[in-house]
């Protein structure tokens, strides 16, 4: 089977499954996205299907009942999924979550309902907090470098450095570019390999690693540790100059109620 056909397949499995949702819990899909690795590079044979989706309740009652409108989904198999509610994806907007913002620009869409992930890309644009974005970023980066520091490098710990360096090289393209970091969230960072060509370089051969099943040396993964870990605070000290955001509820007011047909 070709890698295409096998993608389409793929993708009308997934089709056929939001559909079973959509059934079994009384909701439409609005957007379904990829997350993870099938997304932004590195994935593998066993690499899991990280499905994220945004639905609305189809009995608008739903939302004017004393017992809350169920806000999130979590279903473990076939697929690793996650689905919240407009109500708790347009909270979540309005305080500049990082996991809304990679749904939204994801490059692999399942379901993507009247143009929904256009209007979702614009409002982030608009309205995010690099500032808030970037110290997710950072702590992310920390976060994954704590775990791998001082212990045996095995391939838990490669995905994890893997999750590090991207945290940091997303940390770069914010105070960089001054934007949501839209492009460097799934590419290979070509947009900002002028400016630190040796951690994307490094990136690339961290993804290459991962999907030949093989793992880099315990020195090279020091090597990178010890320089991200210099850099964090030249990061931190440009964090000044970014936007704080602002708000749109009125437009995501609007986007509700016409999404509840009101």
């Amino acid at each position: 089977m070709s890698e295409l056909s096998e993608t389409k397949e793929v993708e009308e499995m997934i089709e056929s499954w939001l559909r079973e949702l959509e059934e079994a819990y009384g909701i439409e899909i609005l957007f379904a996205s990829e997350t993870g690795s099938r997304a932004w590079g590195g994935a593998t044979n066993h690499s899991d299907y990280d499905v994220r989706f945004i639905y609305k309740h189809r009995d608008v009652k739903s939302y004017l009942s004393l017992r809350k409108a169920q806000e999130t989904i979590d279903i473990p198999a076939p697929y690793d999924a996650q689905g919240w509610d407009l109500y708790k994806a347009f909270h979540l907007l309005q305080k500049s979550n990082p996991g809304l913002c990679e749904w939204a620009f994801s490059p692999i869409l399942y379901r993507d309902r009247q143009h929904f992930s256009i209007r979702l890309r614009r409002y982030i644009k608009e309205s995010y907090s690099l500032l808030s974005l970037l110290h997710h970023y950072i702590y992310l980066m920390t976060r994954n470098l704590k775990d791998i520091h001082d212990k045996a490098f095995t391939e838990k710990k490669q995905k994890q450095l893997i999750q590090a360096v991207r945290a940091f090289l997303l940390s770069k393209a914010i105070i960089v570019e001054q934007k949501v970091p839209e492009d460097a969230l799934y590419s290979s960072f070509d947009a900002i390999s002028s400016k630190d060509s040796l951690t994307v370089s490094f990136y690339q051969k961290l993804l290459r690693a991962k999907m030949r099943g093989e793992i880099i040396s315990a020195a090279d993964a020091e090597e990178i540790t010890v320089r991200m870990e210099q850099e964090k605070q030249l990061l931190l000290e440009h964090s000044h100059s970014l936007s704080k955001g602002k708000s749109i509820e009125n437009e995501l007011n609007q986007w509700i109620w016409e999404l509840l047909c009101l």
